[in-house]
């Protein structure tokens, strides 16, 4: 697993996970995409599958998965009861494999919130992608916060 958290200040659990899951923005995917240099795309498949395709963890070459956010049969990281709202699903190789996941949770605080963010990668991923991946994590994440809650909006 590779695990980040960020203690943010303004905004909130919800109003983060309801502004990463409004696939009708005009700037879905640019928003998307421009949270991190290894960002190659993300979009929302019609059948409401997230489409990444990434650097991931510092790989030099990118790699194309999906995430499945109705699906969570096989995570294996247990969920945070006291999580005001998540962005959790399965990842899904193209050829249909599942190849970890995602359980993303967030907690309201006094001011702002908390956030788990956690990814579960193949059991034979090396550990440097891993603490790579925390720094990914730590970039689209932070990214993410300020286009959903800072200026302008």
């Amino acid at each position: 697993m590779s695990v980040c958290e960020l203690q943010v200040t303004g905004g909130s659990a919800a109003g983060l996970v309801q502004w990463f899951e409004d696939t009708s923005r005009d700037d879905y995917t640019r928003s998307m995409t421009a949270a991190h240099p290894d960002h190659f795309l993300i979009q929302t498949l019609p059948d409401g599958r997230q489409e990444v395709i990434e650097t991931t963890g510092g790989s030099p070459l990118p790699t194309r998965f999906l995430i499945d956010y109705t699906d969570l049969s096989t995570l294996t990281t247990p969920s945070d009861p006291a999580a005001d709202a998540e962005a959790t699903g399965v990842a899904i190789s193209g050829k249909g494999l599942h190849i970890g996941g995602v359980r993303h949770e967030f907690r309201d605080v006094p001011g702002g919130f908390h956030a788990r963010l956690c990814v579960e990668f193949p059991r034979t991923t090396l550990p440097r992608i891993l603490s790579e991946h925390r720094r990914h994590l730590a970039i689209e994440f932070s990214n993410w916060v300020e286009f959903a809650f800072g200026a302008g909006r």
